[in-house]
């Protein structure tokens, strides 16, 4: 069960009624309620560990399956230039080796005609030759090529060296080679090779679908074997944590029993369940032992006590002095009976079935509290009257814990003082307070009154300081929390904060 903090209304930003309805308000700071273990879990927890896990193994498999895509492809088509580049000088080096066959006694444009004439262009090239004076020899298709800008002006100016370059002439890319027709020193005129990349380029599209299909096809089944894999794993884990929330809530019988295999995971889900079986021998040896131990006490000092008391009225007459001290230890020994039976009642507090709730009516219940308060001590009593609502608690302990606050408020006034029970309701959380027109609780002191044997400021009273620890276990037990604030009477006001979720309408019962 998740333990509450102290903190006064005064210094928190959000009043209890900010609660949704059906809140659990036993797992909440004093005077701000949030959310049980189980939701608040599930409400900070708005992705699951798998599928982020699974996005981030995914997005890492598209990143890197990307990159191969991005490799292949440009290999593919780095590959295919090269090779078109190949071709092209080759077809530069069998001119040179054509013309070098050639009779000398022809003209360099006969002998290039010639050349054309004779050899055989693939349907994907183009040649050209240009040499100055003479018409522009080309192969078949040769005409779109002359004429594009880029081609012309190799042409029109030839250039100094062969180079090779990659156009687009016609909306198609083509990968052109230019190389200077020389004499000696002197340019005569131009060859140029042009070869059509759109089959290339093309079968360079099918390959990265194709590479693209595949990458598709590993990375779902990467990201599918993953996700079974992490669920698997994860089943696991949210076993725990939904085990481990319901320990928090005080089920410490819960257990994972896991039968799968004997890996970290498997090692892990043993050792927790271990870990419970020795936390639940724990708490049960230690309610075992507090319950013995309160029995052997009890029982001598009952004995004592009835002796005592005998010895009051039966024995000879005593002295004032020795009257004090008899009626000063049976106090004392009423007073650890007290004790004791506060001992025993924060011993169940740790166990699961510590309340036993039942149908209560609201306005009888309080009605019954307010007349045994007013018979406590003579103060200014004041009640208000609760709404008509039918709850579902354990009438005996809450009714202890509410008389538990009504004995403090009389315990810090006087009988010209007063005291104020009250039930309010709104459209969330019901609100069962005490309030006094005493000195109130000191400042800082708000959370330390809650600890266990802490008596505040008022440490000349009669008193364990485990009154208010037990309320706020009854509190917290049923789902609700302890308020301390300061009263309109200018004293302390305690409130026991329910949530509606557990009580209905009087009139929709009958």
């Amino acid at each position: 069960m998740t333990e509450l903090g102290h903190t006064s209304l005064a210094r928190s930003s959000e009043p209890p009624g900010g609660a949704a309805p059906g809140d659990d308000l036993a797992s909440t700071s004093r005077g701000r309620p949030v959310a049980s273990g189980r939701q608040a879990a599930g409400s900070r927890r708005r992705v699951g560990t798998v599928p982020r896990l699974v996005g981030a193994l995914a997005i890492v498999t598209a990143a890197v399956l990307g990159l191969v895509v991005v490799q292949v492809v440009q290999t593919f088509r780095q590959h295919s230039v090269a090779l078109s580049r190949q071709v092209i000088v080759d077809e530069l080096a069998e001119y040179d080796h054509a013309l070098s066959q050639y009779p000398a006694s022809a003209s360099l444009f006969q002998n290039s005609s010639r050349y054309l004439s004779t050899h055989q262009v693939d349907s994907y090239r183009v040649l050209i030759i240009a040499i100055k004076a003479n018409p522009i020899l080309g192969s078949r298709g040769s005409q779109a090529i002359i004429a594009a800008p880029s081609v012309a002006g190799l042409i029109a100016v030839p250039p100094g060296s062969t180079v090779v370059r990659q156009m687009t002439i016609a909306s198609k890319p083509y990968l052109v080679l230019a190389s200077p027709i020389r004499q000696g020193a002197k340019t005569l005129g131009v060859f140029i090779v042009a070869s059509d990349l759109s089959a290339d380029f093309s079968q360079s599209n099918q390959v990265l679908s194709l590479v693209l299909l595949e990458a598709a096809v590993a990375l779902i089944f990467t990201v599918g074997s993953g996700y079974l894999l992490l669920r698997r794993v994860m089943r696991t884990v949210g076993g725990i944590t939904a085990a481990a929330i319901d320990i928090a809530d005080g089920d410490v019988s819960r257990r994972i029993e896991y039968s799968g295999a004997d890996d970290e995971v498997g090692t892990l889900a043993r050792t927790f369940d271990h870990m419970i079986d020795r936390l639940d021998e724990t708490m049960s040896a230690q309610r075992r032992l507090l319950a013995d131990v309160s029995h052997q006490l009890k029982t001598p000092l009952t004995i004592i006590r009835g002796n005592l008391e005998l010895m009051g009225r039966l024995g000879s007459p005593l002295s004032p002095e020795n009257r004090e001290s008899l009626a000063y230890a049976i106090e004392e020994i009423a007073y650890m009976n007290n004790l004791i039976d506060q001992l025993l009642m924060l011993g169940r507090t740790m166990e699961k079935d510590f309340v036993e709730p039942v149908p209560v009516d609201l306005r009888a219940f309080m009605a019954d509290i307010y007349s045994a308060a007013t018979r406590m001590a003579p103060r200014h009593w004041s009640y208000v009257e609760p709404p008509d609502l039918v709850l579902s608690i354990d009438p005996a302990k809450l009714r202890g814990a509410i008389l538990n606050l009504v004995e403090n408020a009389i315990k810090a006034t006087g009988e010209a003082d007063s005291i104020e029970l009250s039930g309010r309701a709104d459209a969330t959380i019901l609100t069962i307070s005490v309030a006094d027109s005493g000195p109130g609780v000191p400042a800082g002191m708000e959370e330390e009154i809650f600890r266990r044997f802490e008596r505040g400021s008022q440490t000349y009273q009669k008193g364990a300081g485990l009154g208010l620890s037990i309320v706020d276990a009854v509190a917290r037990a049923h789902k609700g929390c302890v308020i301390v604030d300061k009263s309109i009477y200018g004293g302390a006001q305690f409130s026991i904060v329910l949530p509606l979720s557990i009580s209905e309408s009087f009139h929709e019962q009958i």
